[in-house]
């Protein structure tokens, strides 16, 4: 299985192990600190910078 993460080039010396690839490609990451940002970000918006 091939993501977009594997399609771009790394620094020298970075390689990405497939084994670990596959373990961690359905698993959801992050999902509470997603969330959180998601709600923040509804509650107070985008920056005017942005």
């Amino acid at each position: 299985m091939k993501t977009a993460s594997q399609n771009k080039k790394l620094p020298k010396g970075f390689k990405i192990d497939p084994n670990l690839a596959d373990r961690y490609a359905n698993e959801p990451l992050f999902v509470k600190k997603a969330e959180k940002a998601n709600a923040t970000l509804r509650a107070v918006g985008v920056p005017k910078g942005w």
